[in-house]
């Protein structure tokens, strides 16, 4: 898929990150194609995604090497739908309560809705192989879904890139 649903960008950067972005960082986003001031269109095409995310990550994080900016990024993503209860409280208990292995186990229910493709592969209790259909930004999807996994509960998380596999992007999650 070549775009992205306008709706998930708009969620990203006009709610999670809106408070994060300064007038320099908003300027440069317009000139790529992500005009936080307007109305969003229905589609993004993938590259204003890629190019906005790193950015993003540039401002936030600068000075860290690029791998470890988005990295942060995909983490202070988490932590941001979390802190500002995007993610409702409700649902939150609920997916601690399961644990990070059922939780997981569940978000294969939700990926025929989802823009992004997962495959999700249990190796043991505490270990994962997690397949994502995009192949760009590896060390932003390692933060995402590390800092989902401590989210919904999983100690000390790990998540390693193993490389590329067909169109996907292959993981491995871990953690106690």
């Amino acid at each position: 898929m070549s775009t992205l649903p306008g709706k998930m960008v708009d969620g990203v950067f006009k709610r999670v990150l809106a408070s994060e972005l300064t007038p320099a960082l908003i300027t440069q986003l317009a000139e790529v194609g992500l005009d936080v001031s307007i109305p969003t269109p229905p589609t993004y095409p993938r590259h204003v995604w890629y190019r906005a995310i790193e950015l993003t990550a540039q401002a936030l994080y600068p000075g860290l090497p690029h791998a470890e900016q988005l990295r942060k990024l995909g983490g202070h993503l988490i932590g941001a739908l979390q802190s500002k209860e995007i993610i409702k409280s409700t649902w939150l208990t609920m997916a601690r309560f399961m644990g990070p292995r059922r939780a997981l186990k569940q978000a294969m229910d939700f990926t025929a809705r989802s823009p992004i493709k997962l495959s999700i592969s249990e190796l043991s209790k505490t270990e994962f192989e997690i397949g994502v259909d995009d192949r760009e930004q590896p060390d932003f999807l390692a933060g995402l879904l590390e800092a989902a996994i401590g989210m919904l509960g999983g100690k000390s998380a790990s998540v390693a890139l193993k490389g590329p596999q067909g169109e996907s992007n292959l993981f491995r999650a871990t953690w106690r």
